[in-house]
This record gives structure tokens, sequence and C-alpha cells, in this order.
């Protein structure tokens, strides 16, 4: 297989208007990951970033039983609106199991078992993702500091690492169902994740310029 790893295409979306997209490879995926800029971030000395991992239950069907599209979205939405930012879509879904996986675990979620305890019985870890190699990419662009719209202490901590200073910005959704309040309810006491319990999606007014 011929390795297009750095290749990229400029184009609008019918949605968020112009994007530059670039292979660039994060995880064990054998066609690589996407690097997605909107508008030139590179201007800004502190980006809006976003680290969103694969989700094709919802993405792709619309899945109820999580909330991966609705951030996705924001988070291309709250770039729309800065004018920039940097989104990493990797491939990793269901928290890095992978995609078979994942339609057991969601078996189980389905019959009321939360997403924590779907991947334990199924003998698979809860969360096997690592963020370092993206906080290497930025640091190695020249990004000393970066917005990170994430409610996942991990992807915080992991970008850090990398000797970046990050300003975490919530990201969670706007008029959460049952089944995604159950979802953040789970995130909250078995993740770690910092949701509000009123959580609503808020559009913050984000300064981006020099701190």
């Amino acid at each position: 297989m011929k390795n297009f790893v750095g290749e990229q295409a400029t184009f609008r979306s019918r949605k968020w208007g112009k994007l530059t997209v670039i292979s660039e490879s994060f995880t064990d995926a054998v066609d690589g990951d996407l690097v997605v800029m909107v508008g030139n971030p590179t201007q800004s000395q502190s980006p809006l970033v976003r680290i969103h991992s694969e989700c094709v239950f919802a993405e792709a069907f619309d899945s109820e039983l999580c909330d991966c599209k609705d951030q996705l979205e924001l988070a291309l939405g709250r770039m729309q609106s800065a004018g920039a930012g940097i989104l990493f879509y990797l491939r990793l879904d269901g928290r890095g199991i992978g995609l078979a996986a994942k339609v057991k675990a969601t078996a189980l979620e389905v019959e009321g078992i939360d997403t924590f305890e779907s991947r334990r019985l199924i003998g698979e870890p809860p969360e096997c993702r690592n963020f370092r190699s993206v906080g290497d990419y930025l640091k190695g662009r020249g990004f000393e500091r970066v917005h990170l719209m994430t409610n996942n202490p991990e992807k915080i901590a992991d970008v850090e690492a990398a000797g970046i200073l990050v300003t975490p910005e919530p990201l969670y959704s706007n008029n959460a169902s049952i089944h995604i309040t159950r979802l953040y309810d789970t995130k909250r006491r078995k993740f770690g994740h910092s949701i509000p319990h009123n959580a609503s999606d808020r559009q913050l007014n984000l300064d981006l310029s020099d701190e």
C-alpha cells in the first residue's frame, strides 16, 4: 500500500466553509488520520483545537446513545465563528477498542449497561487512547499554547506533556436527551470528565489573541 501521509487538499464544506485537510498518522489505522484546518490557525498564538475520535455510529447513523456527532459539529461551529481552528480526526472508534468490539459493547448499552461497564464486560479497557502524538504534532509546528475543546482530563494531560500550555474549553451537548444525560453521568463518575450537572452548550466568547 502506498504511503500518502502528509498529503493535503483544500475544499469548501457545505456547512463549515473552507477547510484544509492533511493526512497524518497518529494511530494504528492503516489509512491514517486527519488534521482539519479551519481558516488559518497558524496565525493565532493560541488556536482553538479539538481532538476528536471517529464515531461511525453517531456520525454516519445518528445513534442516540452518544454525543460524538454533537461534539464534532459544536467544535467546527466554534472554529468557524472564531475564524480559525484545528480539528484532529483520529481513527479511534469506541475510545480505541475498534469498530467490531464497539458493536458488541453497544449491544450491551442498548440493554442498559453504561459505556464504562460495557467495555469491561467484553474484556476491553474503557479508555485505551493516547493523545501525546497530537501534542507533539502541535509542538513541532511551533504552537506553544492552545484552547483545547474537551471535557477529558487525559487529553489535557497528554497535550501538556508535550510542553504546550492548555486552556481547557468545555464541550458538551445542548438539550441533552435522557441517553446523553446518563452518558454524562457515567463520564463524570467513572472517567473523571469535567461536565457540569446542568450541562448545556454555551458559545463562549474566547479571547484567542495573546494572553
